[in-house]
């Protein structure tokens, strides 16, 4: 009889032991669950910052090689007057013809002044992205 209380006594024990032990066990599952939502949300935000950064990069990529473009093609037009001036002497041009001289350069002066301020627009590059948007 003794034995059996005994034996009741800790299979009762056992029992209440197992029952704490599960309960803790449960808490800490829920505790998890919910940081690994947290955790899934904050995985989600970031791919989409990735993303958006990268979308970003890539239009950055594209400006950069347009401007790459425009700028080689200034700079042959640069060469194409540089040997153009080599070959006239305007100097003698200049005095020997002043009004066809000045004509030339007004108008010169004009569509540098226009493309000058074209590419110096702080604001082209939003005009493509709200065109392309």
């Amino acid at each position: 009889m003794k034995i059996g209380l005994i034996m009741g006594g800790l299979l009762l024990a056992t029992i209440a032991g197992s029952a704490y032990w599960i309960d803790s066990l449960q808490d800490k599952i829920g505790v998890l669950k919910g940081n690994q939502l947290v955790l899934e949300t904050k995985i989600q935000e970031q791919n989409e910052a990735i993303e958006t950064y990268l979308t970003k990069q890539k239009q950055t990529q594209n400006q950069l090689a347009s401007l790459e473009k425009e700028k080689q093609e200034a700079m042959r037009d640069v060469n194409r007057l540089r040997k153009t001036f080599a070959r006239h002497d305007l100097d003698e041009l200049a005095l020997a013809k002043p009004e066809l001289m000045q004509s030339k350069i007004n108008k010169a002066s004009k569509r540098v002044l226009e493309t000058l301020e074209k590419l110096t627009d702080p604001n082209q590059f939003d005009e493509k992205d709200s065109n392309s948007g």
